[in-house]
């Protein structure tokens, strides 16, 4: 699914509290999420928060969307206990915010905070691939070329960030270099669903596979500046598509 389209499919849809891209307020969205998380779990507060990271990822609540714990209990089948756990570790993830006043809320940013977040991550994560390559060895360039199409065969949502953290953890030998993969990652959470869940370059991943498949290259042929240089093409893409689908946000509030 293109992200573009999928999230204006949402924002016309999709305004009231379990929010998905129905008329009915998500409510058909999150109990097929609940049909299909509803086995293999060991707590019910795992499977809410499960169900619940997955429909903010998938678009279907959208950010600054009200999340009222005893509609999503009702639609997923639980008490709100496990529900209120969810929404407390989605605050930690960088996906929700508990506010005072409006409860729990599909968290959102501003271009602004969007364009600062990727600055600093784009040097961030320069210097940790320069680092990695400094210690690069076969066997671990031999398993980012799998985790690689690991990443360009999911689809969108859970699966999809999974597969691409552990890419980039290998790819930026996280074991060597905690702090500074832990500090990317928390980056990343401050803009939320718009890096995490969505594939925002390219056509069905077609150009992210082939971003991949340059950015490989150059490492294994040990060329820091070339890899470097195809890293930051990349990440500016990404931020370009974030920065477009939050500008375009920005003006349809307006026009609202």
């Amino acid at each position: 699914m293109n992200a573009r389209a999928g999230q204006a499919k949402a924002g016309d849809e999709a305004t009231d509290a379990a929010g998905a891209p129905s008329s009915d307020g998500g409510a058909e969205a999150l109990r097929r999420l609940a049909g299909q998380h509803s086995s293999g779990y060991r707590s019910v507060g795992v499977m809410a928060y499960d169900i619940i990271r997955d429909a903010i990822l998938s678009g279907a609540l959208l950010p600054g969307q009200k999340l009222r714990q005893e509609t999503l209990a009702e639609l997923i089948g639980v008490s709100r206990v496990p529900v209120r756990s969810a929404l407390i570790q989605l605050e930690a993830d960088g996906l929700v915010e508990l506010q005072d006043r409006r409860g729990a809320v599909v968290k959102s940013v501003s271009v602004e905070q969007a364009r600062e977040v990727y600055d600093i991550r784009t040097l961030l994560e320069l210097e940790a691939l320069r680092r990695s390559m400094a210690h690069m060895t076969p066997e671990r360039l031999t398993r980012i070329r799998e985790l690689s199409r690991a990443v360009d065969a999911e689809q969108e949502g859970g699966g999809f960030i999974d597969a691409r953290t552990e890419f980039y953890a290998v790819l930026y030998d996280a074991e060597r270099h905690p702090v500074l993969w832990e500090t990317i990652e928390q980056l990343k959470l401050k803009v939320g669903r718009y890096v995490l869940g969505w594939r925002l370059v390219g056509d069905e991943g077609a150009e992210h596979s082939h971003s991949h498949e340059h950015l490989i290259d150059a490492v294994e042929a040990g060329d820091v500046d070339h890899a470097l240089a195809v890293l930051r093409e990349h990440l500016e893409s990404v931020r370009d598509a974030v920065l477009a689908l939050l500008e375009t946000e920005a003006q349809e509030r307006v026009g609202a």
